[in-house]
């Protein structure tokens, strides 16, 4: 890059600083009441009456700070200045950690403060230190949530074998556990289960014992949570199968039940709360109640009898993924899906819809559910994501360094790797980004605190939306004041005059008093290089300008010569500022996240961490850069990166394929290094062995599928294809399905006496070949050669002439006298 070219770039970023700082002037100073001054980012607002002005200059009521700081009491007088900066009001409540057993643990720190915030940029935000640390031995409840048709009969006869096995695994992990019970089938209506009335005696046969099923139902609470583990067993053991008609269940209806009854299940507050769906199948969703004449939509409200029966099932619909999201969220619960191997990736496309939940795959028969819930228990504790519950005005975003104390501050708010002790420090910042209309709603209490767990940071807060002295009662405020004839109220300085009444003083009454005058005119110019009254955009009335109206109501002229309009600025996507910030005179004003000149561009490097949660984060993976929000990759020596985070590399050979190799030839034909050292178990992957790896170019490219040919032991070659997901908040990649080609492609070895005697045959058959083929063409053309001879022969033509050396013995003379007859 020249001299030249780093000039410009100088040049062109000090034009932009200077022309958003001539915009946020231009802003602040369209602003005609404190109200709106304060409402405004980065503005301060003088409220010194006109009469006590000690300057003849027109006074700018309304000011950047910048600008404040600069001129200082040369503008205004400082006890006039209105600016209410965001201030840390009052720490409330600010309990140590402590997680010593038998006391209640305190997890999060500080517990509540009172906030003062105001709207605006980051220069408003206010950034709160917020300490995490997990307690030892902290209390879970567990409930089994599973599907009782036909079809899960194995998995519930293992299960009631295996409640003594997730107990003692969970209380190896915390001696404070309580475990329950609840199933599901379906909704008892067309057409989800058959109404005949034999098929609502038992829709079903018991394949094990052959005798009928149960009659069908919704939901039941089998068994509330309780310390007393060998009544799992039991009722496990009593719940009856029974079946539905068509192919998905009721697991949302049971779903919701199974959170929002905090009673009737006996959750504990002070608790981790863990459910365990386990299905064989899909589940209906919000809508699917309409085809049997249920339109009510869910209330995400408990609905159970005494016997722990759902009864609202028939009166309304199955809730949706976002209900369910919801109640999740507010009733602090995680929900693990463990599912069949063939629905794992719906389940995990659902997962992500709904947080704090994950996924896993249980077998045929069950025996891995131990392992899975207490790994999935583990995952849980082993990591912490903040949450809040901030309305829309209240932006909140995250900064930690995570376990790494001289790390780099990243804005995150997930951490990973975590053991009981470690510390976390989050900070968070807080930005009011607009105010309600209502006043009611500008003092509200929000909650931050770490999913799953019921204690947070309480936070009361109060966004300055307003001015002291707008308020009646407040010395600023003077109803029917002298300064303004008597004709308006002072307020904050300036007169808010009655109806019909206009002027700075109120002292004109009438549409169009003193719109000829030529001192009016002038106040309605910016400056006297310039001809235009109000901007071209509006009428001089009583040396203030009224601002046009445009067709649209929605569209507005502003200011003080109404210079300034909500639609003038640039477009994206057919939207004004891209549809996500306001205009604000002629400036898109971006919402939370967004910035540039049409709010396109994300301001987080958040989205660009491959693996947020992990202690050390790269952005892009360290190879591209973070610009709006996306990574662009770079190009070293040939090599050029893609993916979401530049992680992938097509022309790198065999990425993936290389990593997983050792794996897959050790898992599907216990050969290679991984058998070699009897470290199979090491291979965190599971491996499906298959008849033949298909390729399906359209598919493939769907579910992020790959197809690896690598050479193996004893030159052999095999074929497996993986794929993969982004999983987790940082969207780290993860396998989570390979299939493995069943016969691997394997050189045959080389027999040495067969191939001598192989080309011993073909000399001698290649020479008899040979002469057999000279011979052939031998004789091909000597009959040709004949055949031309004789051809040649026929067609000669032979002449009779006198031999030169005969002579005959005798003569014959002619008489030249006699022509008649010769004589001799």
């Amino acid at each position: 890059m020249t001299h030249w070219s780093v000039l410009f770039l100088w040049i062109q970023l000090f034009l932009l600083v200077f022309a958003e700082h001539k915009d946020s002037e231009s802003l602040c100073a369209s602003q005609q009441s404190c109200k709106s001054c304060l409402q405004t980012p980065q503005c301060v607002w003088c409220s010194t009456r006109v009469s006590n002005q000690t300057i003849n200059t027109p006074l700018v009521r309304c000011v950047t700070r910048e600008k404040f700081q600069k001129e200082s009491s040369l503008w205004c007088r400082l006890s006039d200045v209105i600016s209410d900066d965001p201030t840390w009001l009052l720490l409330v409540e600010n309990r140590p950690l402590s997680s010593t057993k038998g006391t209640v643990p305190v997890q999060v720190q500080p517990q509540r403060i009172k906030l003062r915030l105001r709207r605006g940029t980051y220069r408003e935000e206010v950034r709160i230190k917020l300490l995490y640390s997990q307690a030892e031995d902290y209390p879970v409840d567990l409930y089994y949530l599973m599907d009782l048709s036909s079809s899960m009969q194995p998995h519930k006869d293992r299960l009631s074998e295996l409640g003594h096995a997730i107990a003692e695994a969970m209380r190896k992990l915390t001696s404070n556990f309580r475990l329950g019970f609840g199933s599901f089938v379906d909704k008892v209506v067309l057409p989800m289960t058959s109404t005949q009335e034999d098929m609502l005696k038992s829709p079903c046969t018991l394949t094990k014992t052959g005798k009928p099923c149960a009659p069908p139902y919704g939901y039941k609470n089998q068994m509330p949570l309780t310390e007393d583990i060998s009544l799992f067993k039991t009722r496990v053991e009593e719940a009856p199968i029974s079946g539905n008609l068509d192919f998905p269940e009721g697991g949302f209806d049971a779903l919701m039940q199974a959170i929002v009854c905090t009673k009737e299940i006996r959750w504990r507050p002070n608790a981790r709360h863990l459910i365990v769906f386990s299905t064989d199948t899909v589940s209906h969703i919000a809508g699917d109640g309409k085809v049997a004449g249920i339109i009510e939509p869910n209330d995400c409200l408990c609905h159970l009898d005494a016997k722990g029966f759902y009864t609202y099932s028939l009166l309304q619909d199955y809730p949706s993924v976002s209900q369910i999201n919801k109640v999740a969220r507010e009733h602090n619960v995680n929900i693990i899906f463990a599912v069949t191997a063939y629905y794992q990736e719906l389940y995990r496309l659902l997962s992500k819809c709904i947080s704090g939940s994950s996924i896993g795959t249980i077998d045929d028969d069950s025996k891995n559910i131990v392992a899975l819930i207490s790994g999935e228990y583990e995952k849980l504790t082993q990591s912490v994501t903040m949450t809040d519950n901030a309305p829309e005005m209240i932006d909140v975003k995250y900064f930690s360094r995570c376990v790494e104390k001289n790390g780099t501050l990243q804005e995150r708010q997930e951490c990973g790797g975590l053991r009981v002790g470690n510390v976390v420090e989050f900070e968070v910042a807080l930005k009011a980004v607009e105010c309600p209309a209502n006043p009611d709603e500008w003092q509200q209490t929000m909650q931050i605190k770490p999913r799953g767990i019921n204690e947070g940071l309480t936070i009361d807060f109060n966004i300055v939306c307003d001015c002291p002295c707008d308020r009646p009662g407040h010395p600023g405020y003077k109803e029917n004041s002298e300064d303004c004839r008597g004709n308006g109220d002072m307020v904050c300085g300036v007169c808010s005059c009655n109806a019909g009444f206009y002027g700075k003083h109120c002292e004109c009454e009438g549409h169009d008093v003193g719109a000829d005058s030529e001192a009016a005119l002038a106040e309605c110019k910016p400056n006297n290089e310039t001809a235009e009254i109000c901007s071209g955009r509006g009428v001089c009335k009583c040396s203030m300008c009224d601002c046009a109206k445009r067709p649209n109501p929605q569209e507005i002229f502003y200011g003080k010569y109404c210079e300034c309009d909500n639609f003038s600025c640039k477009r994206s996507g057919g939207s004004v500022c891209g549809g996500r910030g306001k205009c604000e005179c002629g400036t898109c004003n971006c919402l939370p996240g967004w910035n540039g000149e049409t709010c396109d561009c994300k301001e987080t490097n958040s989205t660009c961490m491959p693996n947020s949660n992990a202690e050390i984060a790269e952005i892009c993976s360290g190879r591209g850069d973070c610009i709006c929000g996306n990574c662009h990759c770079h190009e070293k020596d040939n090599i050029r990166y893609s993916g979401l985070y530049c992680e992938e590399c097509p022309t790198c050979p065999g990425q993936w394929c290389e990593q997983l190799k050792d794996c897959v030839e050790c898992e599907a034909y216990n050969s290679g290094p991984y058998a070699a050292n009897g470290t199979c178990e090491l291979c965190p992957h599971q491996i499906d062995i298959v008849d033949a790896v298909v390729e399906d170019s359209v598919k493939d490219v769907e579910t992020g599928a790959r197809i690896c040919r690598t050479p193996g032991d004893a030159g052999c070659t095999f074929v497996f294809k993986y794929e993969y997901y982004r999983g987790g908040t940082g969207g780290d990649i993860k396998i989570f399905k390979i299939l493995a080609q069943r016969e691997r492609t394997c050189p045959t070895p080389i027999n040495v006496f067969g191939v001598a005697i192989g080309l011993v045959a073909s000399t001698v058959f290649l020479g008899f070949l040979i002469l057999l083929i000279w011979k052939v063409l031998t004789v091909i053309y000597d009959r040709r050669e004949y055949a031309k001879f004789e051809r040649e022969r026929a067609l000669a033509k032979w002449d009779r002439g006198d031999n030169p050396l005969y002579k005959q013995a005798t003569s014959t003379f002619t008489n030249p006298m006699y022509n008649d007859s010769p004589g001799s």
